[in-house]
Formats: C-alpha cells, sequence, structure tokens
C-alpha cells in the first residue's frame, strides 16, 4: 500500500489574527482582573485625596489621612491632616480656597487652629459675614513641590475659586526629593510615572513584595536611632551649593511649579505662591563645609583665623573680628559659618545692608538644606504673570516687619517656622493680594467691607495660652536634638503641679486630641473662676470643630454659671444651629427659667426630653420640668417626675434631695 504523508492543519488568516489579539489581550486581562480582586478585597490602602463622611445627615468631604501613602513607603509616618469639611456641589455663593504646602501650612508647631489658613478663613469671614467663605487646608508635613502638583491636579473637580500655595524649604529633602531618603530617584518623568502607578493596587501589591524582599539585605537603617521624620529623610544627605546634585533639585522644583500653574490656568483657578521665609539672623548654618580640594595646612591655618576672629567677637573686639574673618573670605569661599559670623559682627555694627547679605549667603551655602535657599525664592517670584499667578513676597514682608530688616525670632520660633504673629501677618498678606486682584469680592465691596482694625482680629484669633505652650514644648524638643545639636531630644519633664503643662504632655504623647486638650484646659480655668480664659477654649474648639455642640454647650453653661444669660443664650443658640440636641434646648430652657420666662424653658425642657439619648439626659430635662411644676405649685406632677429621676438615674442627687424635702413638707 502506498506511503501517504498526512498534510499539517492550516489556520485561516482571520483565526490567525485573533490568536494574536488574544495573545496581546491575555496580560491585559490577567493585571484588570487582579487588579479587580484587590479593589474587591481592599488589598492596600485608599489613596484619595478626600474620604466622604455623612454629618448631621448630609454628605461632605475631608482629606483623606491616608492619601501619605502615595509619597511616604519607605518612612513609616502618620500625619495630622485638616479637619475642615466641605460639600460637593459647592453650595451656590460659596468662595472656596484650598492651601497646599508642608509643615507651615500645616501651622506646625501649633495645631491647625494656628496656621495661616485659619487666620485667613476667620478675616475673611469677619469681612464678608454674610458670604460662606472656606479656607481648606490640605498642608502635609515634610513633602514637597511633586505633592503640591500631585494634590494640584485632583482639585478643579472640587470646584475651587482660589489655590494658595507656601511651599520650598522642603524641596530637596520632602518626599521624592533629589536628596531624600524617601525616594526613587531624582529623575522627575520617574516620579510623575509613580505618583499616576501608585493609585493602582495591584502596582501597590508589587512595590510591597519588591520593597519586603529588599528588606531582607537592606541594612542601612537598622541601627539608627529614634528621629524626628526630617532627620530619617535628609541626615547625612548634604547638598553643597552650585553642585549638580543643587541644580537638579532647583530645575524639579521649577518644572512643578510650571506644572502647578499649567493646571491652575487650565481650570481658570488664581494661584497665589508665596516666597520662603526663614530665620536668617538667630540661625547658623546647620552643615558648613570649605573647598574640598584645601590641603591640611590650608585648612588649619584657615580654622586657626577663623578661631582668633570669634574670640575678638566674644571679647567684644568687632572691628579686629571683621578684618581677620573678611581676610580669609575669598570670593570662591563657601563656608557658611564664616559668611555667618562675618554677618554678626556687621550686625553688630549696625552695617545692616551688608550683614542682610552675608547673613543671606550663610543660609545659601548652608549644605543641609533645611532652609529654602534665594534661588527658590527668585523661582517663586518668576511665576508671577500679574493676571492668573500671584506671589505674595512673605520674605520681603516679614523682612520689611522685622528689627533692621533682618529676620529672627520676632515672627519664627526656631529656623523657619512662624510664630501666629507671623501666621497672622501671612494670612493678612494674602487678604491684601486677593483685595488688590478682585477675588472673592470686588473693588467696591472690599473698600466698604474691609473696615476691621487689625488689633480686633488679632483679639479674635482662634488659637489661646494652651497653643503657645504646645509650641513652646515642640520647638523646645525639636531644638534639643539634630541638627540643632548632635544628640537625642532631651528637655526638662514638666512638674507634677503644673497643670496646663501636664496637659501639654498628654497631647504630644498623643494620649489625648487637640479638642480633649482645650477642653481639659477649659475646666482648669473654670475651676479658678477664669471665665474669660475658659471661655476661649471652648470658643476655639467650636470654631475648629464645626460640627461639635459639645463646646458650644459647654460653652453655655459655663456663663450661665456666671450669670451672662446673653452670652449664655448666644452659645446654646449656635449649637442648636449645628445639630438639634438635647443638651442644647436643656441649656437654652435653663437660660429662660433664669429670666423668668417659664413658658418658652417649659417648651425647651420638653424638646430636650424628646431628644435625650442617655439615661443622664433623660434625668435632667426631668429634673428641670419638675422644678417648674413645684414654682407652678403642680406638686403631684412634680413628685412624679422626680420620682422617675430617681428610678432610673439613682445617682441625681439633686432630685433625690428635692424629693426627700417635699416628703418632709420642707
Amino acid at each position: 500500500m502506498p506511503f501517504s504523508e498526512s498534510q499539517p492543519p492550516t489556520i485561516s488568516p482571520a483565526r490567525r489574527r485573533l490568536f494574536f489579539i488574544l495573545m496581546l489581550l491575555a496580560p491585559a486581562l490577567f493585571f484588570a482582573l487582579l487588579e479587580l480582586t484587590l479593589r474587591l478585597i481592599q488589598y492596600g490602602p485608599d489613596l484619595s485625596l478626600f474620604v466622604t463622611e455623612t454629618v448631621h445627615g448630609k454628605n461632605y468631604c475631608t482629606m483623606n489621612p491616608e492619601v501619605k501613602g502615595r509619597y511616604f513607603h519607605l518612612t513609616n509616618f502618620n500625619p495630622s491632616t485638616s479637619p475642615d469639611y466641605f460639600a460637593l456641589p459647592k453650595p451656590p455663593g460659596t468662595y472656596r480656597i484650598f492651601c497646599l504646602g508642608a509643615s507651615t501650612t500645616v501651622g506646625y508647631p501649633y495645631w491647625f487652629n494656628g496656621s495661616f489658613s485659619t487666620f485667613l478663613r476667620d478675616r475673611l469671614r469677619a469681612v464678608f459675614p454674610k458670604r460662606p467663605i472656606e479656607v481648606i487646608n490640605l498642608g502635609m508635613t515634610a513633602t514637597n513641590s511633586y505633592t503640591v502638583a500631585d494634590i494640584a491636579r485632583e482639585l478643579p473637580a472640587y470646584q475651587p475659586d482660589c489655590v494658595i500655595v507656601y511651599d520650598g524649604h522642603n524641596e530637596f529633602y520632602g518626599a521624592l526629593g533629589v536628596a531624600s531618603r524617601e525616594s526613587i530617584g531624582q529623575s522627575r518623568w520617574l516620579n510623575r510615572l509613580y505618583l499616576r502607578l501608585v493609585r493602582f493596587r495591584t502596582f501597590v501589591l508589587m512595590r510591597d513584595i519588591v520593597s519586603a524582599a529588599m528588606g531582607l539585605f537592606d541594612e542601612r537603617d537598622k541601627d539608627l536611632p529614634p528621629a524626628t521624620l526630617m532627620e530619617r529623610l535628609s541626615r547625612g544627605q548634604y547638598v553643597p551649593f552650585d553642585g549638580a546634585l543643587y541644580h537638579r533639585g532647583l530645575e524639579v522644583f521649577r518644572e512643578n511649579l510650571c506644572e502647578l500653574r499649567d493646571v491652575c490656568a487650565d481650570a481658570g483657578i488664581p494661584l497665589i505662591l508665596s516666597t520662603q521665609v526663614s530665620n536668617i539672623r538667630r540661625q547658623p548654618p546647620f552643615v558648613s563645609k570649605g573647598d574640598p580640594g584645601a590641603t591640611p595646612n590650608e585648612l588649619l591655618s584657615f580654622n586657626l583665623t577663623l578661631n582668633r576672629g570669634i574670640t575678638d567677637y566674644l571679647n567684644g573686639d568687632f572691628v579686629s573680628a571683621l578684618a581677620q574673618m573678611q581676610g580669609i573670605a575669598g570670593p570662591e569661599t563657601l563656608r557658611a559659618d564664616l559668611h555667618f559670623q562675618i554677618a554678626r559682627c556687621l550686625d553688630t555694627l549696625s552695617r545692616d545692608d551688608e550683614a542682610r547679605r552675608e547673613y543671606v549667603m550663610a543660609r545659601d551655602l548652608d549644605q543641609l538644606r533645611f532652609r529654602a535657599s534665594s534661588d527658590i525664592n527668585n523661582a517663586i517670584r518668576s511665576m508671577e504673570d500679574g493676571r492668573r499667578v500671584f506671589v505674595a513676597d512673605i520674605e520681603k514682608l516679614f523682612a520689611l516687619s522685622s528689627p533692621d530688616s533682618l529676620i529672627g525670632n520676632e515672627f519664627i520660633v526656631e529656623h523657619l517656622h512662624p510664630n501666629l504673629t507671623g501666621h497672622f501677618t501671612i494670612a493678612r498678606e494674602y487678604a491684601r493680594i486677593l483685595r488688590a486682584n478682585g477675588l472673592v469680592a470686588d473693588a467696591a465691596a472690599w473698600r466698604v467691607a474691609d473696615t476691621l482694625s487689625e488689633a480686633r482680629l488679632w483679639d479674635e484669633r482662634c488659637a489661646t495660652r494652651l497653643d503657645e505652650l504646645i509650641c513652646a514644648r515642640k520647638t523646645s524638643v525639636l531644638t534639643s536634638g539634630w541638627p540643632f545639636r548632635d544628640q537625642p531630644p532631651t528637655v526638662p519633664s514638666v512638674l507634677p503641679t503644673d497643670t496646663l503643662g501636664q496637659i501639654v504632655e498628654l497631647y504630644m504623647r498623643d494620649q489625648i486630641s487637640w479638642a480633649r486638650a482645650h477642653m481639659e484646659a477649659a475646666a482648669y480655668y473654670a475651676n479658678r473662676g477664669e471665665v474669660g480664659e475658659a471661655a476661649r477654649e471652648y470658643f476655639t474648639i467650636a470654631e475648629e470643630m464645626p460640627f461639635d455642640t459639645s463646646p458650644l454647650i459647654e460653652l453655655g453653661q459655663l456663663y450661665l454659671g456666671a450669670h451672662q444669660t446673653d452670652n449664655a443664650r448666644l452659645a446654646f443658640q449656635r449649637s442648636l444651629g449645628r445639630d438639634e440636641t438635647s443638651g442644647g434646648y436643656a441649656g437654652l430652657g435653663k437660660v429662660h427659667l433664669f429670666e423668668g420666662a417659664v413658658g418658652e424653658a417649659g417648651l425647651c425642657f420638653e424638646r430636650a426630653l424628646r431628644l435625650a439619648r442617655t439615661p443622664e439626659e433623660r434625668a435632667e430635662s426631668e429634673y428641670q420640668l419638675a422644678l417648674l411644676h413645684l414654682r407652678s405649685g403642680d406638686t403631684q406632677r412634680a413628685v412624679q417626675e422626680l420620682r422617675e429621676v430617681v428610678k432610673a438615674t439613682p445617682s441625681h442627687r439633686q432630685a433625690a434631695e428635692l424629693l426627700s424635702r417635699i416628703a418632709n413638707g420642707q
């Protein structure tokens, strides 16, 4: 039988194309299914910028604390995020401002109530009391222009009328910075790609797997002692002035500013940028290094002359000190400490303009780049176009307001963070720019409304002595360790008799919240009979916690005890404007009762009884109604109410005593 060779099966061109398409789609389908699965099981954090919360039956957006996962992966960091809420869609007539930046924007070393955003909010609301105005703080500590540009890309969807940015100090060491330990490299396109991919759970899974594998072999940071966040991000990462790394950081900063400008311009959103302010007069350079090519003998001679100059300065011979120091300060001298010492001599000799140049040079040459250099500020100033991009020259403003035009500790608590006066001043400048450019309202409306005195605005600030104590304690801790001193932070313990100091310590250790700390301070003042100080604490909480009725109810009770019924009524009415609660109506009923309006008091107590959520609230309302029945002569109903109170709440001493007196015919 003849042998017949079998023919291989043939595949039609159409089927071959189908197989080819399926082969290409298979990986995409796999990763799509993986992404969907990871989202369904909620793998990894939700990195959305905002989350939605329902308060009193209404939905509001607020900053999502987990958004920090976009920028911090290698560093364990749990930042405080803004307590500000806003509604979507934006209510008609509302003017909405978003504030972006790092720790200064957050308000450090205060809480958010000490930030320029709060001062600006309160100023604008005081000027335009009938217009809804929102100033929403989106600051995050230890971030830089990458974070600002990334957040700004999402903001048009949330209907801002203006964006304010105070940013620049952290450009080198903040998250993703060119000299930061929290970075994937110096390439801007790679960092921008990373910020887009990190929104995908599949990418987060792959990142976690790689990090876990690398962690088995990476011993770099395992032996480091506990440190502040900026120390973990920057220690040992020095950036010489005018070097390649320095210029790369500047280039990235400028490109991120341009992206920020373009995002706002495309959405028609006015943008206000801000120059960075730092303490040049009182803060010596952190890291000072000279010419790396200097010989040991040259370095020895330099240091001997510098030390002789410092000795002369300390002995009061300022002219000799200056001559010796200037003698070794050639045009190429990169020693930041030398320029700072020269500046001190010139400052002491009242040669202010020359001193300023040397102080600025000392800051710019500091190789630990915690303070923004002149190049950073010049890059910010160059963005102004007078139409949609405006620059608040905070550095110039602080200089003009400082003694001898040299910025020191008058407005700044340590090396760069403003104190309350500084934040108040920054907010005033933002308001000036808003007015000058017809933002919030037109020129005529501004002219009519903007008549409040600066003294009144300052007196009504949303900050208290407790906030100043928190600031002082945080600053003491910060400046007792690196980079101010090469040691772990060490501060004296607080005396047990220092009540406010103990409250600050509990807050610093995260054992109580900011609001709880102020409630404790209010109780301390109330027990001492300092009604004004206690009221300021309650007022501050109420302003920063816009949906919380408890501080207003406590404020009303405080005023009632001080027989300030008008103030008490306003406090209880404000609480009821936020939410109708048993405590609010009970308090308002007491005001009416105090004024002799028995009918109105009875209606309030009955309303309070219907709204009561706890046995204590119910007992208090029933007790007050019993008092009204006694007052009207209806002893039988009063006894009935009192028995209900004692039965439900045996600990209600006043009800038990009153019931006993009635039984004894007293």
